[in-house]
């Protein structure tokens, strides 16, 4: 009789071991489950122009990479505060790029809606920006760009391209001239709605492209005497104000 309750016990426990064995794993698996979610495979395009994807139960964008200055335009809408700043290459036709900013303290801020501002922070989620600080921009800084051979440059809400130096007259710095001479450069020049190619001299008025005038305002290096450029030397710098 003792032999038999021993055996009983036996499968009892046998029996509770399998019980809870199951559960665990079914408890285990539908946790899992939960914790795995299938978002979707698209992607964000970021300020530098590399792309994140969305993870975690809430498929939100993963932040973009932290970068240490942007600069562009301060503006305010119903969605919130953003900065519209320069397109990434490679990413279409666009030349603007709107981020998201996430602003704490907003009571001061309405002094640079509008303006060109630079901020500083940190991406909290996808292509928002947590801002630390905020300050106006020097004009110059973004009026101005110096644009390398072959090269495409963001200059003031205008992408400016440098194909060639097609003239250069320019008085070597090792002779002595009546006149400075100056250049011509074939550029492409294109905003949000116009393209241009043409023939750029840099000693005539600045050129009327869009709502913005564009002029050469520096060129390197300096001509040599019984010395041609290379092409691929030239870098010439552009200023590009609004009308």
């Amino acid at each position: 009789m003792k032999h038999k309750s021993y055996i009983i016990s036996a499968v009892f426990l046998f029996v509770c071991a399998i019980v809870i064995f199951y559960l665990y794993n079914t408890n285990n698996i539908t946790r899992q489950e939960e914790e795995t979610v299938m978002c979707t495979m698209d992607a964000l395009i970021c300020p530098d122009g590399s792309g994140v994807g969305r993870s975690g139960k809430d498929c939100a964008f993963s932040p973009c990479s932290n970068g240490n200055l942007f600069i562009g335009e301060f503006q305010q809408d119903s969605n919130g505060f953003r900065l519209i700043m320069e397109s990434p290459k490679g990413i279409g036709n666009e030349t603007s790029y709107v981020m998201p900013l996430q602003i704490t303290v907003t009571n001061v801020l309405k002094e640079f809606i509008g303006k060109k501002v630079q901020v500083r922070g940190s991406f909290v989620t996808g292509n928002t920006l947590h801002v630390d600080s905020m300050e106006e921009a020097n004009d110059s800084i973004l009026e101005t760009g110096t644009v390398p051979m072959g090269k495409t440059i963001y200059i003031n809400r205008v992408f400016v391209t440098l194909h060639s130096v097609v003239q250069d007259s320019r008085c070597p710095i090792d002779a002595q001239c009546i006149e400075a001479g100056a250049i011509t450069a074939r550029v492409t020049l294109k905003s949000d709605t116009n393209t241009e190619t043409f023939n750029m001299p840099s000693d005539e008025v600045p050129h009327k492209f869009d709502s913005y005038q564009v002029s050469i305002i520096d060129i390197q290096p300096p001509r040599m005497s019984g010395k041609e450029t290379n092409q691929n030397d030239y870098v010439l710098t552009f200023k590009v104000t609004s009308l």
